[in-house]
C-alpha cells in the first residue's frame, strides 16, 4: 500500500476554507457551544488568553489553537481577533472556571463578520476596539472627526510655517 505524501499535512487554502466555514456557521447560530471572545494575550506554544463576556464584566479563559488552525513557524491569530472558543454546550461563563478545563479556538472571525455581530448585538463593543487600552469602550462613542478637506497638493501651508518672518538682532 503506497504511503500518502506530505504526511497528512493540509495546505494554506484547505485551512482557510475551513475557518471560513466554522466562521460562517458560527455567524449563523448553526453551531451549539461555541463563545465569542476577543484574544487578549499570545502565551506561545499554541496557547492564548481569551476574554469572554459574562455578567460581571469581561472573564479569561485559557484557549488552545488547533493544529488545524495554525501553520508551522507562525501563530495566525493575533491580540485583535475575534474568536469563536468551542466551550460546549452547557457552559455558564459565570461560574467559576477549573483549571482543568480545557478549551480550543474553533474559528477565527475576519473584521466584517465581527462588525455584523456587533450590529446585530450577539456580542460586545469591546471586542473589536483596535487597541488595548479601550477595551472598555463602547461602540458609537462620540469621538473627533477632523476635516480632511483643505489637504491637499495645492495647501499653501504645508509645513506650518507662517508668511511672516521674525527679524533675529546678532549680537
Amino acid at each position: 500500500m503506497p504511503r500518502a505524501s506530505k504526511k497528512g499535512r493540509i495546505s494554506g487554502t484547505a485551512r482557510k476554507e475551513i475557518n471560513t466555514r466554522r466562521a460562517a456557521a458560527a455567524t449563523g447560530g448553526k453551531t451549539e457551544g461555541i463563545a465569542f471572545g476577543r484574544v487578549i494575550k499570545l502565551l506561545g506554544f499554541a496557547q492564548v488568553v481569551v476574554g469572554i463576556q459574562c455578567k460581571a464584566g469581561v472573564k479569561e479563559i485559557h484557549a488552545r489553537i488547533p493544529n488545524i488552525l495554525s501553520r508551522k513557524g507562525a501563530t495566525p491569530i493575533t491580540s485583535r481577533d475575534v474568536v469563536t472558543v468551542y466551550v460546549g454546550v452547557d457552559f455558564n461563563p459565570d461560574e467559576l472556571i477549573r483549571p482543568s478545563d480545557k478549551f480550543d479556538i474553533d474559528s477565527v472571525l475576519t473584521h466584517k463578520q465581527a462588525y455584523s455581530l456587533v450590529k446585530e448585538g450577539i456580542i460586545p463593543g469591546w471586542m473589536i476596539v483596535d487597541s488595548e487600552g479601550d477595551l472598555g469602550a463602547k461602540v458609537g462613542e462620540p469621538g473627533f472627526e477632523f476635516d480632511h478637506s483643505n489637504t491637499g497638493e495645492g495647501s499653501d501651508d504645508i509645513d506650518g510655517s507662517s508668511d511672516d518672518e521674525i527679524e533675529v538682532d546678532n549680537i
